[in-house]
């Protein structure tokens, strides 16, 4: 119970009535908006009742009402179009219940009725009402997302089948020009042979005039879509995170790698898997237990992000001790010499545990992503590559047996 001291003239009788004395001061109880008037001696509501059973300061009130009207208002002028409910309808509803729990007018506008106080007021259906139209929201907006996502990368994937299909026939192509020059060349009338090779050069540039602005318009769909994606990708990062390293998991290694050879097949530009897995991690095990291999395992991914740390680096823990990295725009001669930088990382670290007298490095495979090549058999590459720096003697980068003929 809330005192004030009640300063305005009161009757002389009164003041007599109420202590004995006149002109003596009064003290005005306010319980819920009720006064009575009191006697000097009443004892106060203790401190601990007050914020429920006292009435609450009128200026203190008026701040929390316009800031929760201030609230209510952005909600009504800045609405979501739903499926099931359109922005206007929202306004409505929300800005109904802004004037109910500022104002207390009735929810129904229609309904008759005067406005009622801070005590009648539907607070708990305002809770309701805001946490119910926030929830739908949420849902919405993450389904709208989620679909947005899903048309990006079938768009993605319908154009890297097209144009899979045009570089087929684009090859046949030029196999059946080869032919005709071939047997021209064999011919010996001359006027005749020089008018067709004339008219097989023409196709021959104009063949490669139509490459040329194809692959210009896919490298810059490719720059536009690899910027949208990456946006998008942050929408369900948190359902493709390793829990022990905070790296990318197994789900988010199966979304990307397809990713990255649909965008190879659209910008030419050279991509490159990488496969790395710690050595002796069985004998840390074995012999200073599993929580030792875990600190082991978390050191490889602290390397790992120390290493890769552009925004289009893919880094992810694939099971167990193996982690996978995919990088675009990078050759494999780059990748290795990042791959050699990470062994560098890795032997800074501190020993899983302090009874350790040796060191725990990594083996790493390279597979730079190949013209055709499917998934499977890039990753095949990459772990071969991997397989074979530890049988050369652990702690050895690797690159795939295919790019390493190829370069000579």
């Amino acid at each position: 119970m809330f005192f004030k001291k009640q300063s305005e003239p009161r009757a002389e009788a009164e003041r007599s009535r109420s202590t004995g004395e006149p002109g003596s001061p009064q003290l005005k109880a306010i319980d819920g908006g009720k006064a009575a008037s009191v006697g000097a001696s009443a004892r106060p509501t203790p401190m601990r009742n007050r914020a429920i059973h006292g009435a609450p300061d009128d200026v203190s009130l008026g701040l929390v009402l316009d800031a929760l009207g201030g609230i209510l208002s952005s909600f009504a002028r800045y609405p979501i179009e739903l499926p099931d409910k359109s922005a206007e309808e929202v306004t409505s509803e929300i800005g109904a219940w802004q004037r109910h729990a500022t104002l207390g007018y009735p929810i129904d506008t229609g309904a008759p009725g005067a406005a009622v106080g801070i005590r009648e007021r539907d607070w708990s259906g305002l809770v309701r009402a805001v946490t119910a139209q926030r929830r739908d929201e949420h849902r919405h907006v993450t389904s709208s997302v989620s679909d947005l996502r899903d048309a990006l990368w079938a768009c993605v994937e319908t154009v890297h089948k097209a144009l899979h299909t045009d570089q087929s026939t684009d090859q046949t192509t030029d196999e059946q020009v080869v032919r005709v020059r071939t047997a021209l060349q064999r011919m010996q009338t001359g006027s005749i042979k020089s008018e067709v090779l004339g008219a097989v050069a023409a196709i021959e540039g104009a063949l490669q005039s139509r490459r040329d602005q194809q692959q210009e318009r896919y490298v810059s769909l490719a720059t536009k879509l690899d910027r949208l994606g990456r946006q998008l990708e942050e929408a369900r990062r948190e359902s493709t995170t390793d829990a022990m390293t905070g790296l990318g998991n197994r789900k988010l290694f199966d979304t990307m790698a397809p990713r990255a050879i649909q965008m190879f097949s659209l910008s030419r530009q050279p991509v490159v898997l990488l496969m790395a897995d710690l050595d002796k991690l069985k004998l840390v095990n074995d012999m200073y237990g599993h929580q030792a291999g875990d600190v082991a395992i978390i050191g490889l991914a602290k390397a790992l992000t120390k290493v890769f740390m552009r925004q289009s680096d893919v880094v992810c823990r694939i099971g167990g001790d193996e982690f996978a990295v995919l990088l675009t725009n990078t050759d494999w001669k780059v990748a290795s010499s990042l791959a050699r930088r990470l062994q560098e990382q890795i032997a800074e670290l501190p020993t899983p545990h302090p009874s350790m007298e040796f060191k725990v490095g990594a083996s790493v495979g390279v597979a730079q992503l190949e013209s055709f090549e499917e998934l499977d058999e890039w990753v095949s590459r990459a772990d071969k590559a991997l397989y074979k720096a530890k049988q050369n003697g652990r702690d050895r980068v690797c690159v795939a047996d295919s790019l390493v003929t190829a370069t000579g």
